[in-house]
């Protein structure tokens, strides 16, 4: 363990310890908070470049399904003409429009 109390050269255990003393290790205690902190703002900036590269590869991955898909639906005009009677439908429910009889 890299402490400063394990590091520091005890003559007697029971001596008290100075100011000097108390303020070296806060400084040094503070250098390892601020060490600690300083990699977990690295850990968070990689995470972050991480998450936005899977991000990135899923949407490829969609769009390169999904392009295929999209130009055999645009072929059939008869698919286009029965989605136009269906967005009719249901705008028409949604108006709450009586169905004709």
């Amino acid at each position: 363990m890299d402490s400063a109390l394990f590091s520091m050269p005890i003559p007697n255990a029971n001596d008290p310890a100075t100011k000097g003393d108390i303020a070296e290790l806060r400084d040094e205690f503070n250098g390892k908070i601020d060490a600690v902190i300083g990699n977990m703002d690295r850990m968070h900036d990689d995470l972050v470049e991480k998450m936005r590269d899977m991000q990135t590869e899923v949407l490829r991955a969609f769009h390169s399904w999904a392009r295929p898909i999209e130009i055999r639906l645009r072929a059939f005009d008869d698919i286009q003409a029965r989605l136009g009677l269906l967005e009719e439908r249901i705008s028409r429910i949604e108006r709450g429009d009586k169905p004709a009889a």
